[in-house]
């Protein structure tokens, strides 16, 4: 409890002892740079991000979702091959495989909103075991289907338990590592491209051994492996830094910034140390002009317990005494008296005027009372749905989300990019063996851009450690490398050796998307909305699949040509580059000159304190 004089008036502040927005810029020039002081509260203030292990648990959490990824997404790329023939039997082959797609999609987008409220209900542990389940289980049942229905209906379901894995993923990930986020997220993804390397290859090998039921089986037995790692996402809060340490952390930080202030601080400065506290603090008395009736807030703020105490007995005193001297009763006396005795008569004939009234009219009075309570209750169950709907909506999706243009933006670009490359990896394997070469050399095809992608993630992390860089702003430049790739597969892919190099190129700007794509959605966004984010992420994503991909294959079976399909990839590829470009200048370069000329502004005021 602090008590400020101000103007010959007192308040009481509930709080402890808080300095304003003007006192703090006051004591930060003179005490550079002891930045804040010793007992600065903002150094105290504890966020979600503070807490975040960056490692411990984390590490486990880290291995888990290698797992998940290497047993979900490892398939990914060859389920093509493995079911090739039955597809091409159908005689639609791309509209049936942008089919699965879409639904698969549709059910992914419901899942990733569903995420967010499943998790405010339950554990994350259970909802993701369950997503591991809803996937792996229909992953077995694949290598028994006998018609492309059944195979809907089990992406349908797959969709669903993929929804939930991956953004529990996602969510659990980024919550354990804040600091260390970005290289660990690169080193994760590194591992996840071996497992793309070794599935091709053992796919292939099992094709010839197994045949195309028996390769699917094995692929859905090993898809069993992300139920175990589901149950090693354990909650955060389970693992999170104490308070006390990370108090004890700060604090020690700040004794190291003192420690180099002293060291690299000179004469002068030390001079400024040294001025009495009483010469230092007169001088705010004398900035709001020479009042000898104000009191300095800080001063107040800097006065000993006991004069504060002081200060309360005194306020207690002259409330006591004003409540004893009656003024407020004599007050309401003279308020009273001004109403003249005919005005009270007046108002006395009116109220019983008014009671006559409803004496002749029961019936009336009676039926109105009625219609009131029956609006009153309508409105009352108006509002209740309103808010159980508003209720629901706020558990499914964070509406300060759907607000936000620039995050909306960043959806959009980056569900435009990631469906236009899943697209071109499902129909890879259809476009080599369309231009005349065989199956072993598609799943040869494969693994080079497995292993392409591989060694770029590995040069991604290695950059990533020596270039500090937002991962939309690496994102964006990898769109732009990916439509250029991908018109250079068009150009040279009639060659067994230009399709090898095109595919090279592309997967090693592959990875330039797909490790910077989940971090840069909630790059600009905090902890305890992540959920939100993904989940609204993938339902955008989700959308644009639905929409655009069975064009994609539509497109494809109608012209019977994998070149227009291409091209509209590509499309979607670059759709997104100008809006980019046009955030990026408009909003984040005038607020990165912003934070330049409040640093630049904040080194020379430190400089004039010192002098």
């Amino acid at each position: 409890m602090t008590v400020v004089t101000s103007n010959g008036t007192t308040t009481m502040d509930p709080t402890t002892t808080v300095f304003t927005e003007n006192e703090k810029k006051l004591q930060s020039n003179a005490l550079l740079p002891y930045k804040g002081g010793e007992d600065d509260d903002d150094d105290d203030e504890i966020t979600l991000e503070d807490l975040a292990p960056d490692g411990g648990w984390g590490w486990m959490v880290a291995f888990a979702m290698i797992v998940v990824f290497i047993t979900t997404f490892g398939p990914t790329t060859s389920f093509a091959i493995i079911f090739g023939d039955f597809l091409e039997a159908t005689g639609q082959a791309g509209t049936t495989m942008t089919l699965f797609n879409s639904v698969f999609m549709i059910t992914f987008s419901i899942a990733g909103l569903m995420t967010n409220s499943l998790i405010k209900r339950y554990s994350m542990r259970p909802v993701g075991v369950f997503g591991a389940v809803l996937f792996s289980l229909p992953n077995v049942c694949l290598a028994f289907v006998t018609n492309v229905y059944e195979m809907a209906f089990l992406n349908f379901l797959q969709g669903m338990g993929l929804g939930l894995i991956v953004t529990i993923c996602n969510t659990n990930f980024n919550a354990y590592f804040v600091k260390k986020r970005a290289p660990v997220m690169s080193a994760a993804q590194v591992i996840v491209g071996l497992g793309g390397i070794a599935y091709p290859i053992c796919i292939e090998k099992m094709m010839r051994m197994y045949g195309f039921r028996g390769t699917a089986l094995m692929t859905g037995a090993m898809s069993l492996n992300c139920i175990v790692g589901m149950t090693m996402m354990h909650p955060v809060e389970w693992h999170a830094k104490k308070p006390e340490e990370v108090r004890v952390e700060k604090m020690r930080e700040r004794e190291e910034r003192k420690l180099r202030g002293i060291v690299f601080s000179n004469r002068r400065y030390s001079e400024v140390i040294r001025t009495p506290a009483k010469t230092r603090w007169s001088s705010l008395t004398s900035l709001k002009g020479e009042s000898g009736k104000q009191v300095p807030l800080l001063i107040e703020t800097l006065k000993s317990p006991a004069k504060r105490v002081a200060s309360i007995s005194e306020l207690e005193g002259r409330i006591c005494n004003r409540i004893r001297s009656g003024s407020m009763r004599e007050l309401l006396t003279r308020r009273l008296s001004t109403l003249s005795s005919s005005s009270l008569v007046n108002l006395v004939t009116s109220i019983g005027s008014l009671g006559d009234t409803r004496q002749h009219h029961p019936e009336k009075t009676k039926e109105k009372r009625t219609e009131k309570g029956i609006q009153v209750s309508m409105q009352e169950e108006k509002d209740i749905g309103k808010g159980q709907l508003e209720e629901i909506l706020g558990e499914l999706l964070e509406i300060s989300l759907l607000k936000n243009c620039g995050f909306l933006n960043i959806c959009l670009g980056t569900s435009f990019v990631m469906s236009s490359d899943f697209t071109f990896t499902y129909l890879l394997p259809l476009m080599i063996t369309n231009n005349g070469y065989t199956k072993s050399q598609a799943a040869q095809a494969i693994t080079i851009s497995a292993t392409a992608e591989l060694v770029s993630k590995i040069l991604l992390t290695i950059f990533i450690l020596l270039v500090k860089v937002k991962a939309k702003y690496m994102f964006f430049v990898a769109m732009i490398c990916m439509a250029f790739a991908k018109v250079g597969y068009l150009l040279y892919n009639d060659t067994l050796i230009g399709t090898f190099v095109m595919i090279t190129i592309i997967g090693m700007v592959r990875s330039w998307l797909l490790v910077p794509q989940p971090l840069a959605i909630i790059e600009d966004i905090s902890i305890d909305k992540f959920a939100s984010a993904y989940g609204i992420a993938g339902a955008i994503n989700g959308v644009i699949s639905i929409l655009f991909g069975p064009i994609v294959g539509f497109l494809k079976d109608w012209t019977n040509s994998f070149v227009v399909c291409q091209l509209a990839l590509i499309l979607m590829n670059v759709l997104f580059v100008i809006p980019w470009a046009v955030q990026f200048l408009s909003v984040d370069l005038p607020k990165r000159r912003k934070e330049r000329m409040d640093k630049i502004a904040a080194q020379t005021s430190g400089s004039f304190s010192t002098d």
